[in-house]
């Protein structure tokens, strides 16, 4: 019934574009590409304005805008982007067909000083949600880095995200889980996007277009997760010229190719591979013998008529060997296993008009994760192995009313397959194997007046519906509100409902989880489930200054937990768990002078509760402070310095030692002259913390031309003061482990 009732609105949706073409009568709907005049790259989020008139609009993120019903008469029309130099055309209406007009916009510099003021307003402010930042390739690339540019480590800087160490980009947004941030690139679902031990994403900064971040209370057409989603659109090969870059940093080198292919279709090659392994070594400071490597390809097509198609492929390996370790020509026996990771998918989109108003994209997509943990004399690891494969078809659509309001709809059919092989200290192997149909369909309405806009839509999570494994709780309403008032000032609230349905296997007290295997949500336990709370008011303090400021509440009424009872085979291993989390975030940016300043600081909260065991999860920070500055000193020169402080996270000290009879045989030795084995007595889980931790980094990029090569070569410097960070505490000895002391590197890219 409730199916039937989606099917039906969806029909009405799409009849109503059908029904446009009598409001054509009244006036004539403006639309067009608006895309890069040099590369032919379509330019999302750019503003198209008829001069004089308060009819505009956006362009999406295929590059594409409508202006309904535009009057007959003489208009000047303008489209402008930050970095691109506005366009004003002349436009003459005319009773009739609809227009269509594109615009091709030339970059320049971005020199003026109130361009981050006025490229925040229209990121953090003038967007509905309250919860979401835009970042763009400029802005991945802005913040110091260890060795190589990396966009997760960028990700960090944004307010309510955290990571429990310096050296990993594994991220933790608002006190959610690891396992619950989705990632898709292209469309693609990405289950492992990091390479070895999380030190770094698998996607180069040079490879993406634009970021769109939802840290919460994210709108109809993204679920499957609980707290966060990172949407990566990737660029587009340039179209005027064969390109070539090659970079080289202490860790890996790279190559960057794109250009034109056959007529009205471009391609993009980028791959890097690790050459210098003992860099990472002291990245970890860990005698890690790693090897990596990942490739991103793209194909876009141009095809008459302003219609696109694109074709993505990425492919990524990871290796440790550990068990090939050598040294003076002798190989090594380790206590470690040997790891390996394997991440491949593959997507086709195409996006068109279809209708007067009715602009719909597509994507076929497929991607699979697999990783193996091998054996080790030495290991008490057992081994194992896991893999995803998941292939699906998802379509959106946008319909543009009169009132300049739009209606937003589509699906998601995703068929994942997750398999998991682990083998137990006997030596058993229980295979835990689940395909299943991930489907979900959503309906947004987005209402605009002189003051409020207003986003209302509901996600149907029908996989999980038709099943039984949710009733209403599949069915997530999501709210988005804003209210603009004293100028440009915003007040915004966002609540959502949202579930999950597969989540990974680890030790959640590990310090660097290195082995992910990902399950689906046993059978005797509902799909994890939370609701989000998000107020907020962003707006500009002065010309120069914003100022955005949130608080939000998560309720997790569904966890997944281990069960801390479980004394038999026959007693489950997870039970349901529940969790909370909220806070406070503060972002604000400004420019003073040439001084580019960028601030966030987050106060919160996170606990869970298992089975009456309420602790804070190892990932709960309560104060988070990031400070950035950036300086053009001299043409072509970049200074940026970047200051982080958090406080201790949590872990289960170490009370003491004593020793533990073991009743062994009898018959091989007296019981009444054992002396037992030494055992470490732990504290309560994670009520102990860490020192707080604080880090200093410096970057120094300089840009040259020289004999028609442009070139850049950059300096990083990691924890200038060498400030002692712990890292964790070894149980045995009760020494500290420290994250990265002083660390200096150096980059240096050619491109023609």
């Amino acid at each position: 019934m409730r199916l039937s009732t989606i099917h039906r609105l969806l029909l009405v949706l799409i009849s109503l574009g059908g029904s446009s073409v009598c409001s054509l009568a009244q006036g004539v709907d403006v639309r067009g590409i608006v895309s890069d005049s040099l590369t032919a790259q379509r330019i999302p989020f750019a503003n198209v304005m008829l001069i004089n008139t308060s009819r505009g609009a956006a362009t999406n993120n295929s590059g594409f805008y409508l202006i309904p019903r535009v009057p007959p008469g003489e208009y000047e029309i303008v489209a402008s982007v930050i970095g691109y130099r506005r366009k004003v055309q002349r436009l003459i209406v005319r009773p009739g067909q609809p227009i269509d007009l594109n615009f091709q916009l030339a970059s320049t510099p971005v020199e003026n000083e109130e361009v981050l003021v006025t490229a925040a307003r229209r990121r953090e402010v003038t967007e509905i949600n309250t919860s979401v930042h835009l970042l763009e390739q400029k802005d991945l690339k802005l913040a110091p880095v260890i060795v190589q540019e990396d966009v997760f480590q960028s990700l960090k800087m944004l307010p309510g995200i955290v990571s429990t160490n310096d050296v990993s980009s594994r991220f933790y947004v608002r006190g959610g889980a690891g396992d619950q941030n989705l990632v898709l690139i292209d469309g693609m679902k990405i289950y492992n996007p990091f390479h070895a031990m999380g030190i770094f994403s698998l996607f180069d900064p040079d490879i993406v277009q634009n970021v769109e971040m939802y840290t919460g209370a994210f709108p109809a057409g993204y679920g499957g997760r609980l707290s966060s989603v990172v949407n990566i659109s990737s660029r587009d090969g340039r179209s005027d010229r064969l390109s070539a870059k090659a970079g080289l940093d202490f860790l890996s080198t790279k190559l960057h190719l794109e250009g034109p292919a056959i007529r009205g279709t471009t391609f993009m090659i980028n791959a890097r591979k690790s050459v210098f392994s003992e860099t990472f070594k002291r990245i970890v400071n860990q005698d890690v013998p790693v090897a990596f490597h990942d490739v991103f390809a793209k194909l876009n097509m141009q095809l008459p008529g302003g219609s696109k198609a694109d074709f993505s492929l990425l492919t990524a390996s990871d290796k440790l060997p550990f068990s090939q370790k050598s040294g003076g020509g002798l190989t090594t026996v380790t206590s470690e296993p040997d790891y390996f990771w394997r991440t491949m998918a593959f997507s086709c989109s195409f996006s068109d008009l279809i209708a007067a108003r009715v602009f719909v994209q597509t994507f076929a997509y497929y991607s699979s994760y697999r990783a193996n943990r091998g054996t080790s004399s030495n290991s008490a690891l057992p081994p194992s192995s896991t893999s995803v494969k998941e292939s699906g078809l998802r379509a959106q659509a946008t319909y543009y009313t009169d009132a300049q309001n739009l209606f937003f709809f589509g699906f998601d059919f995703g068929f994942p397959a997750m398999e998991y092989r682990p083998i137990d200290i006997p030596g058993e192997r229980s295979n835990s194997y689940h395909d299943f149909v991930d489907a979900s369909a959503w309906v947004r309405y987005q209402a605009r007046s002189e003051r409020w806009l207003v986003d209302l839509g509901l996600h149907a999570d029908i996989g999980s519906i038709v099943v039984g494994e949710q009733s209403v709780e599949g069915l997530q309403p999501r709210l988005n509100v804003s209210y603009a008032f004293l100028g440009n000032w915003k007040l915004k609230a966002s609540v959502g409902t949202f579930s999950q349905r597969s989540i990974t296997v680890n030790n959640e007290d590990d310090v660097m989880p290195i082995f992910d295997a990902w399950i689906k949500v046993p059978g005797n336990i509902p799909p994890e489930r939370s609701i989000h709370f998000v107020a907020g008011v962003d707006g500009n303090l002065d010309a120069r200054t914003s100022l955005s400021l949130q608080t939000y509440y998560k309720y997790y009424s569904s966890l997944v937990v281990y069960n801390r009872d479980k004394i038999d085979a026959s007693d489950p291993d997870y039970i349901q768990g529940t969790g909370k989390s909220y806070g406070a975030e503060v972002l604000l940016r400004s420019k003073i002078s040439i001084i580019d300043l960028y601030a966030t600081y987050t106060l919160s909260w996170t606990s869970v509760d298992n089975g009456g065991l309420v602790y804070y999860p190892r990932h709960d920070r309560r104060h988070h402070l990031n400070l950035l500055a950036s300086i053009q000193p001299f043409a072509h020169c970049e200074v940026t310095a970047r200051w982080e402080y958090g406080s201790g996270f949590p872990y289960s000290a170490s009370l003491g030692y004593f020793d533990r009879l073991m009743l062994g045989n009898p018959f091989h030795a007296p019981i009444e002259l054992e002396t037992g084995k030494p055992y470490t007595a732990i504290g309560g889980k994670n009520t102990s913390r860490l020192p707080q931790y604080h880090r200093l980094d410096l970057s120094v990029t300089y840009r040259f031309t020289i004999f028609g090569v442009n070139g850049t070569v950059g300096g990083q410097i990691i924890n200038v003061y060498d400030n002692v960070n712990v890292f964790y505490f070894n149980r045995k000895t009760g020494e500290h482990t420290e994250m990265l002391g002083f660390f200096p590197s150096a980059t240096v890219t050619l491109e023609y």
